[in-house]
């Protein structure tokens, strides 16, 4: 039954791809476009992005975060938690391409729309009945831009009044897109968990949070945003429980940050 289930999506991938290229292509009138140069450069998944700051990426269906063009026949997949190279190809006509052995479904096809987006069919993954928008993206400033940046800018980034235990700092704190902090020291960054096993680390499951030392060592707490980013609460997690993942409580707030 497994096996036939599985065939039955690769199928329903097929006729979705045939779908999105046959219309691309009548919308042209009876000419037919000329394929498409491979795409280069980052693109992140747009639709995940697009349900921030209300949900986080595991709370929105996806089949990876980044896809890494760096190459005319090689793309770097990365999901959150792990990254892998997949060759890719041109598949038909137009601006259809196919990445080789993309899942447990088999192979995966996208449309390249111009240089700057592209629509991953993945609805035999995600299970939802639209396809996932990636949109391309550049560097800014000489920072690095990726998907992370993209997800601490709509979570985090900004200047906040801090206080520690309740009392009020008499400087501000500013947690900046690219994972710096400034004005928390010894916390000289800090890093959101949005994939992998730090998603289990609370009981019950919340967002987490490192703040990353001077020395490199990280400690975990748990946070909560309330109304967009006009506060951030950071709260204290127990120690990790031997031979166990996980399950740790959530304890008091240690943390506050305001915007006014």
């Amino acid at each position: 039954m497994k096996i036939v289930n599985s065939r039955v999506q690769i199928l329903s991938q097929f006729v979705l791809a045939f779908a999105f290229l046959f219309q691309a292509c009548s919308s042209g009138g009876s000419k037919v476009p000329a394929p498409c140069a491979p795409p280069t450069g980052k693109f992140v998944n747009a639709t995940v992005l697009g349900k921030c700051p209300d949900k986080m990426p595991v709370d929105v269906p996806h089949f990876c975060l980044e896809l890494n063009f760096w190459d005319d026949d090689s793309v770097l997949v990365d999901n959150g938690f792990e990254k892998f190279s997949l060759p890719f190809s041109l598949a038909a006509d137009g601006c259809t391409f196919k990445i080789v052995g993309a899942s447990l479904f088999g192979d995966m096809y996208f449309v390249l729309d111009g240089d700057t987006s592209i629509q991953l069919i993945d609805t035999a993954w995600t299970k939802l009945t639209g396809f996932s928008t990636f949109n391309r993206v550049r560097p800014l400033d000489g920072e690095n831009v990726g998907f992370e940046y993209l997800l601490n800018e709509c979570i985090l980034a900004g200047e906040y009044a801090f206080f520690n235990e309740g009392n009020l700092a008499p400087h501000q704190v500013a947690f900046m897109p690219n994972g710096q902090l400034n004005g928390m020291k010894p916390f000289l960054g800090y890093v959101l968990c949005y994939a992998g096993d730090c998603l289990e680390e609370t009981e019950p499951a919340s967002r987490t949070i490192d703040l990353i030392d001077e020395k490199g060592q990280k400690q975990t707490f748990a946070f909560k945003s309330i109304g967009g980013k006009m506060a951030i609460e950071l709260y204290s997690i127990g120690p990790p429980i031997p031979d166990m993942k996980g399950g740790r409580p959530i304890g008091p707030m240690v943390y506050e940050f305001r915007t006014e």
